[in-house]
């Protein structure tokens, strides 16, 4: 079965893009368009991984991972994070977070399918 992958950014063009990658190389992937939209599906629906943008309306990344680390069913899925910003994550933060990855933009979808690969291999 392959990977379920939940692309989530406000961006249409990222998630056009990147989804267009991800399901050539063959994952299922859903889409949500900010971080509410990501906790919410998570309601009835599942991924193996998570694709998130850090900077969004309504629910930023970090609070929807957050979130998402705080449920029973969703604490042990990885998150890989693009962001604008070129920065360590606090150590605070990444307590909270969990297992993760940053990709900093602008990135190649190439570099999003190779780091979704290995996260997917470590969990």
């Amino acid at each position: 079965m392959p990977a379920r992958i939940l692309l989530v950014d406000d961006d249409p063009g990222i998630r056009f893009a990147l989804g267009l990658k991800l399901k050539s190389v063959g994952y299922l992937v859903a889409e949500a368009t900010d971080g509410r939209e990501a906790v919410d599906y998570f309601a009835t629906g599942s991924a193996d991984l998570v694709i998130m943008d850090v900077g969004m309306p309504r629910m930023d990344g970090y609070t929807a991972a957050a979130t998402l680390r705080a449920g029973e069913r969703t604490r042990a899925v990885p998150i890989l994070f693009l962001t604008a910003q070129n920065f360590e994550l606090p150590s605070e933060v990444a307590a909270v977070i969990g297992k993760h990855g940053f990709l900093t933009k602008p990135f190649s979808p190439r570099d999003v399918t190779a780091s979704v690969a290995s996260m997917l291999a470590e969990s």
